[in-house]
């Protein structure tokens, strides 16, 4: 039996490449018009560009930026009728330069024996090998910053590697081989100058990439959801849950990444589809963000919090497991009222009960907001953080209060 959920599981793989780039598309189109004006003309000066991000931001679009940019490049190059070779080659654990040109060799489909030979030689068989055959070729090299903290590469294997065409000028003196360096580390740049001045001094485009806000992996999972899921099993909400989660602000909220974003979203697809669901649902997003539940719980804060507090976010567990969703103040604080009355306590009055739900809200074990369309008026609402589990929340209070108060009277 097919199932309700999937209509394409392969839009989800990491190494997918969407055909339209919704975001970052002003930096590749700025890099794609840049390669196109090299195409055939200008002196025989290798061109290089850089992308880059901060230091751990994973995710950010880096890959798919340049391998995007390379794939429009090669259709483009097609429809000209000219001979284009995109080379993608990650140079993480940073290869040796012998290695690095195996890799080039082995794409351009070059019949010559890298080992054995000297680097100048290697480099020189393959400008004579593009002119040869009237064709270009776009170096990628991803994790750029590996080959720059290594000592595997020379400073001068890395100047000859990347200006190549000053060591070797092209026979008909136009530049087939250029490169794209991909990099996590903003560093970067820094390094390049202290390594290979030259070369950094004449970087075509340094392209800086922050990481994404919500509103852009909003449009990001969106299209991925558009692309590979059923139009009913899904709705916006579900998608703004987890680009909330994981959009980046400069004083708060995720990190930023694409990457877990739309893994979160198939995980949260596939949980669905596993319990033959016709529809994500929030419970579905919380255990796909919540693989490892029990370290997601802050044990130590929860411990630490009154009675009151307690009874409080027990009652949000509560309500998330029976309907989910935001929560208005009123059906929280009904629901603290009775739970209270079960475990013999007086329920607050309503002011301290704000207290109390401001508290929460400081430790990030409370998400609070003012409520928008859908609901009548203006209150606030309200929910557990998406990685922290509610069945799993309420089995640590419910433990913690019965050992503090007691087990609470039956209903």
């Amino acid at each position: 039996m097919s199932g309700k959920i999937f209509t394409n599981r392969a839009v989800f793989d990491e190494t997918y490449i969407p055909s339209t780039l919704l975001v970052r598309d002003n930096e590749a189109n700025v890099l794609i018009s840049r390669y196109l004006s090299r195409l055939g003309e200008g002196l025989g000066s290798t061109d290089v560009s850089v992308v880059y991000g901060s230091i751990g931001k994973v995710g950010i679009g880096k890959t798919t930026l340049a391998k995007y940019v390379s794939r429009v490049l090669l259709r483009k190059a097609e429809d000209k009728g000219m001979n284009f070779k995109p080379v993608y080659i990650n140079v993480y654990g940073a290869p040796s330069l012998h290695q690095i040109l195996s890799r080039i060799v082995s794409e351009l489909e070059m019949n010559i024996p890298v080992r054995g030979n000297a680097t100048i030689e290697v480099l020189k068989a393959i400008s004579d090998f593009l002119y040869i055959k009237d064709a270009y070729a776009l170096i990628i090299l991803d994790e750029f910053q590996s080959l720059l903290m290594s000592t595997k590469l020379s400073d001068d294997e890395l100047y000859l590697l990347l200006r190549v065409y000053e060591e070797i000028p092209p026979k008909d003196n136009i530049n087939r081989l250029n490169f794209l360096l991909v990099s996590q580390d903003f560093r970067v740049l820094t390094y390049m100058k202290e390594r290979i001045p030259q070369v950094e001094s004449q970087i075509g485009f340094r392209v800086y990439l922050r990481p994404y806000n919500s509103e852009e992996l909003k449009t990001i999972i969106e299209q991925r959801a558009i692309e590979g899921l059923y139009e009913n099993a899904y709705d916006q909400e579900i998608l703004n849950m987890i680009a909330d989660y994981y959009g980046y602000t400069d004083t708060k909220g995720g990190d930023g990444s694409a990457r877990k974003a739309i893994l979160t979203l198939r995980m949260a697809a596939e949980i669905a589809d596993a319990e033959n669901s016709s529809r994500i649902e929030e419970k579905h997003v919380r255990d796909a963000l919540s693989a490892d539940a029990v370290s997601n719980i802050p044990l130590d804060i929860i411990r630490s919090l009154s009675l009151h507090e307690l009874l409080i976010l027990q009652s949000i567990s509560d309500l998330l497991i029976t309907k989910g969703g935001w929560l208005t103040s009123g059906e929280v604080e009904e629901e603290y009222f009775h739970l209270s009355r079960n475990y013999g306590e007086e329920p607050r009055k309503h002011t301290q009960f704000y207290e109390y739900i401001k508290n929460l809200n400081n430790m990030g074990l409370v998400e609070t907001r003012i409520s928008g369309k859908g609901i009548r008026g203006k209150t606030t609402i309200m929910r557990l953080p998406l990685d922290i589990p509610a069945e799993r929340l309420k089995e640590v209070i419910e433990s913690i209060l019965l050992d503090r108060v007691g087990s609470p009277k039956p209903n």
